[in-house]
């Protein structure tokens, strides 16, 4: 073959075998391979994968824990069986009335306590809130109060109203009361009016930060009974409005807790 005629031949196209036609299939390329494989992972096959991982871990859960658990240990409170049931069904609204009944004098009712008007049902400690146990006094009944001042036998209700003074102690109580002093002696002779409008602002302001105290101290409590294995809530308790009646004054134990 002449040294021009190899110059001139014309190579075949990038990827077709000589002596075949350039259109012939040669099979599948890279790309593809990338869209068999994506085509073929599913939402069914992503949904089996996760269900075997999940049964792996129920497994190893399972024996890890000699039996006892199937999720490590960890407890869901909204897994838990009274609080699925609790799911299907209104929550209860009492009146205190209504509410004392569930105190566990009746053997066919539950136990309730309440806590701030939040009211749950601790039936699986009998011992405790049982009649005659440690905490009986609590049920079936709101002692709001008392879980504040820990005066468990003057302040079981739940009127919690001037609560905030056993958290206004030591160099603030001295103050506080000097300046209560000076309101009194002011007023009396009528003199110095915007002082007296001063000193009792800076009183309200106490008594609002003060009170702070005592919403998050019940609130721990509302939490204890919340979020506790065996217990569970069940609904509300109603109180009646308290506008024009006097403030209860502060227990023996609550005032104590004043001093400096």
């Amino acid at each position: 073959m002449s040294e021009d005629a190899i110059r001139n031949r014309k190579l075949p196209p990038t990827g077709t075998p000589t002596g075949s036609s350039p259109t012939q299939y040669m099979g599948p390329t890279h790309d593809d391979d990338i869209n068999t494989i994506s085509r073929g992972i599913s939402l069914v096959d992503i949904l089996r994968v996760l269900t075997g991982a999940l049964l792996l871990s129920v497994v190893f859960s399972w024996f890890v824990t000699d039996g006892e658990s199937v999720t490590w240990g960890y407890k869901p409170k909204a897994l838990k069986w009274n609080n699925l049931k609790n799911l299907f069904k209104a929550p209860l609204v009492l009146t205190d009335e209504q509410l004392s009944k569930y105190s566990g004098v009746d053997p066919q009712l539950p136990i309730y306590v309440a806590v701030n008007g939040s009211v749950f049902d601790v039936s699986a400690s009998p011992q405790i809130y049982g009649p005659g146990g440690a905490y009986g006094f609590f049920s079936g009944r709101d002692a709001a109060r008392a879980f504040v001042s820990g005066c468990f036998k003057d302040d079981l209700t739940w009127d919690m109203r001037g609560l905030e003074e056993m958290f206004i102690t030591g160099d603030v109580r001295e103050l506080d009361d000097k300046e209560l002093s000076e309101i009194s002696r002011l007023e009396s002779t009528g003199e110095n009016d915007s002082r007296v409008r001063y000193l009792k602002k800076r009183r309200d302001k106490r008594r609002k930060e003060a009170w702070e105290d005592v919403k998050k101290a019940i609130s721990h409590w509302e939490n204890f009974f919340k979020n506790h294995e065996k217990y569970f809530y069940v609904g509300k308790v109603v109180h009646p409005d308290l506008s024009g009646t006097p403030v209860r004054e502060l227990c023996e134990v609550a005032r104590g807790s004043k001093k400096p």
